[in-house]
């Protein structure tokens, strides 16, 4: 037996007819009865043949004339009499009734089990151009929640509503907007970050930000992420791949800022970025070339200065050119 079949039984249980009823409805089975033994003992008197368990047709009507007959205050009893005699199935109505209350609870329960399952949140969809934008999809792949994460995020959002919607066509729909389209030019760059538990739907919505994404003129970047980088992004402020660019720019070039690099936009990252790893590759092949000409110490100590110098003349030119 499940709790609530428990619950309905208690309370059916917990059911008691009241008093007055029981009274009345006892008072009118003996008049029923002593109504029925006084005509059974005449018709035996009138008629002996006559069976005394079956009244005949004639004293059935004098049984009518005389509630016809009846005084008012005995009419007043006629009430009780229609109130009593249903009373031998009220318990069979009573449970009835519980039964019907009880599947319409178990509707209720299911309508609210739904909508929290539909309500919660199964993985996260972090969009960054320059407005940077996050998806919250549910277990079913549709969009529950759509957050601005900046204020051109917020202009973005204000022209687009993409909640309640399947993520492939929200997405498409992002895409598409001239809010959003505006920012993913030609010389911009999508970076799009999943976080998710569920590998199946991580995976999905992957390929399908991918997708999206391979329709616009700029480049874009589609990946998985965890749950603590989200964290760590959330704590800062930035969308996780505008973090995740930020952490990177500023191991390959500690004279970077976190707040630097949320004042760029995502291209501008990305070139700083790469600008690094080339300078880092080029340094790289002036030692091994300073080493094979026997010169490795002054090498080494020429690429330090030149790395440094690098990477300052590099960043101003850099940030005054970037669109």
């Amino acid at each position: 037996m499940t709790d609530l079949d428990q619950r309905v039984r208690e309370a059916y249980d917990a059911q008691r007819l009241p008093d007055d009823v029981r009274a009345r409805t006892l008072s009118y089975i003996e008049a029923v009865r002593t109504e029925h033994d006084t005509a059974a003992t005449s018709v035996s008197a009138a008629s002996p043949e006559a069976s005394p368990r079956f009244p005949s047709t004639a004293t059935a009507n004098e049984c009518s004339r005389t509630t016809d007959a009846a005084t008012p205050g005995d009419r007043e009893a006629a009430p009780a009499k229609a109130v009593a005699r249903p009373s031998r199935r009220a318990p069979r109505r009573r449970r009835s009734v519980w039964l019907a209350a009880a599947a319409c609870l178990l509707l209720v329960l299911a309508a609210f089990g739904a909508y929290g399952v539909y309500q919660t949140p199964s993985a996260y969809v972090d969009i960054d151009v320059n407005p940077a934008i996050e998806l919250t999809v549910n277990s079913f792949g549709i969009v529950i929640d759509a957050e601005a994460l900046n204020d051109d995020g917020r202009t973005v959002l204000d022209a687009v509503n993409v909640t309640h919607r399947p993520y492939a066509a929200a997405i498409e729909m992002l895409m598409k907007s001239e809010a959003f389209s505006s920012y993913a030019t030609e010389d911009g760059f999508i970076d799009i970050n999943v976080v998710s538990e569920n590998d199946v739907l991580g995976e999905s919505l992957v390929a399908e930000s991918s997708e999206a994404a391979s329709s616009m003129p700029c480049g874009h970047a589609c990946q998985r992420a965890d749950a603590d980088l989200r964290d760590a992004a959330s704590a800062a402020g930035l969308c996780v791949g505008r973090y995740r660019a930020a952490q990177e720019l500023m191991e390959l070039d500690p004279s970077y800022t976190l707040d630097e690099c949320a004042a760029m936009s995502m291209r501008q990252l990305r070139d700083h970025i790469d600008a690094c790893h080339q300078e880092s590759a080029a340094g790289e092949e002036g030692e091994a070339a300073s080493e094979a000409t026997g010169s490795g110490h002054n090498g080494n100590g020429g690429h330090g200065n030149g790395h440094g110098a690098g990477h300052g003349k590099h960043r101003s030119e850099g940030d005054a050119v970037s669109r």
